[in-house]
């Protein structure tokens, strides 16, 4: 066999997803799990995890193309990141892609050619890393790169271009954080945030999206298992 290349174990990757989901399902019911296309794209993993009810999470429109010849439907991709072009954007909009706007680009965007709010669509929260221990991410002075800030007020514009100035209206929230130890203190944090965002913006939202690094089998990390 030539090298390199990727050897998965299938168990182990199943039993990950079912601990996974079980702790979901205890302390977080109605949940979906979406895998990171970017971390390993291989076209068989993507569509074997698309049988076991995964999600895709794409951040580029050659990832969401992959999703889509992969087999994954629009309204079973989540489309994050920076860089999307401009009409894939609108596109996964249009077609029921949950989309998280990560940038003024992409807002301005929104607010010309969307003509009316849409549940699918979210908004991006740069989350301020005095959050964190910063022994959980591994940083804490240059702050997080992506997403609208409450600190400058880019997070109310967001917020109210998005919901096209209807209070009552859903739209998502999108929280994303690199946790090197993986801690539960990390997504505890920003389940609190979520919360103080929700009620300063009187929000009901359709749904919130917190990412980064909960994939398990990484030994010295937490697992799902320790959460049950």
């Amino acid at each position: 066999m030539e090298t390199p290349f990727f050897l998965i174990d299938k168990q182990e990757l199943d039993d990950n997803i079912l601990n996974f989901k079980i702790a979901l399902e205890k302390i977080w019911p109605n949940s979906k799990i979406a895998y990171s296309v970017k971390t390993n794209s291989l076209p068989w993993l993507l569509k074997y995890l698309k049988t076991q009810g995964l999600m895709a999470e794409v951040v580029s429109d050659e990832e969401y193309e992959l999703a889509r010849l992969c087999g994954f439907t629009e309204d079973q991709i989540v489309f994050n990141g920076p860089i999307k072009g401009n009409d894939t954007f609108l596109d996964a909009i249009n077609k029921g892609a949950l989309v998280n706007i990560d940038s003024k680009n992409e807002l301005g965007l929104f607010k010309e050619h969307i003509k009316e709010s849409k549940e699918n669509v979210g908004v991006r929260i740069n989350v301020d890393t005095s959050l964190f221990d910063s022994n959980d991410i591994g940083y804490t002075e240059d702050g997080f790169r992506f997403g609208f800030s409450e600190q400058n007020g880019e997070l109310t514009d967001a917020i109210n271009i998005v919901r096209l100035q209807d209070d009552h209206h859903k739209i998502g929230i999108h929280f994303h954080c690199n946790s090197v130890t993986r801690s539960l203190n990390v997504y505890r944090s920003l389940a609190e945030y979520a919360k103080e965002i929700i009620k300063k913006f009187n929000l009901t939202p359709s749904f919130i999206d917190i990412g980064g690094r909960f994939f398990g089998g990484v030994e010295g990390k937490p697992t799902a298992t320790d959460y049950v």
